[in-house]
This record gives C-alpha cells, structure tokens and sequence, in this order.
C-alpha cells in the first residue's frame, strides 16, 4: 500500500461522516498523515435525508458535532488536525478540494441509500467516487455486530461510540 500523507475528509455531522472521521484518524495514526475536515454549507442547506431546509438550532448541532469530534481527534493526531467550513455545492465543491489539494485518500460518510430514495436525493459519495482524484473510501452509518475499524486496529472506541455515550 502507498503511504498516506494526507486525508481528505467531508464531514456533515452525519453518523456515518463521524464514523468516516474515525476512520480516517486510524488511517492517520498509522501513517502520521494528516486530516484535513470539510463541510460544505450549501446554499440551500436541508436536514440530512429531508426537504426541510436547515434551521438555526440544526445548524448549531452540526457546529457542536463537528466541533466534538475535531476535540477529540486533536486528542489523538494534535495538530495534523485542519477543518474549514466552505459553501457550494457539496460535490462540487469536494471534489474541488481534492483535486486543488494534494491528498492521497478521501474518507466519506454514505447513508447508503439504493433505489428511488438515491435517485430522488442524489448521493454525493457516489459522484465524490466518480469524479475524485484519488482513492475514495466509504464508510456506512455503524450498527448491528459492525466493529469500526478503530476498534479493530487500535481496540479502542470509536469516535462515533465516543459521542454516542456521550449523549446517552
């Protein structure tokens, strides 16, 4: 495997998107790499699988669960830890990144949706796969017996499972 240096990681608050960081901080920690979180407000920002557009108190939680889980990756990589908030079209403006950057390796959340719902919504990991320049892995919403790769590789919760107690 080519060593990583940098990793892209597009972040929307999302449960699969902190999985996706969490995996993209085990990668990091492997490889002293660095991680570089996105989140791309779009113009016309809606809640996560709705048409209702986004409302202030959502947008304030998407601060706080991206502000969450950069303190707790700064706990584990430190100052390899970069994130910007931009607008546009998320991706477009993904892709954009990457191909404006120097990254070995986007990590993204999928909700992993098939069929109509894809289709009607779009998937923006889909067309990040299609159109990035370089490898994209995808990471699903954890569930079930799932074990994060974390876990796997460092015995260590995820930080998905990190905010999950957290709220709990």
């Amino acid at each position: 495997m080519a060593a990583l240096h940098t990793i892209l990681v597009p972040f929307d608050g999302s449960e699969p998107s902190i999985a996706a960081l969490d995996h993209a901080v085990a990668l990091a920690e492997d490889f002293d790499a660095t991680v570089d979180v996105v989140h791309v407000e779009a113009p016309d920002e809606f809640e996560i699988g709705s048409m209702t557009p986004l409302s202030s108190g959502a947008r304030e939680e998407l601060e706080e669960a991206m502000n969450t889980a950069a303190s707790r990756v700064e706990a584990r990589i430190g100052n390899r830890l970069s994130r910007r908030i931009v607008s546009g079209d998320p991706l477009r403006k993904i892709v954009e990144i990457a191909n404006d950057g120097d990254y070995d390796l986007i990590v993204m959340g999928t909700h992993g949706r098939v069929g109509r719902l894809r289709s009607m919504l779009g998937s923006v990991a889909e067309g990040v796969v299609r159109n990035a320049p370089c490898p994209v892995l995808t990471v699903r919403q954890p569930g079930g017996d799932y074990q994060s790769f974390a876990e796997r590789r460092h015995g260590e919760l995820s930080l998905a499972e990190q905010a999950q107690r957290h709220h709990s």
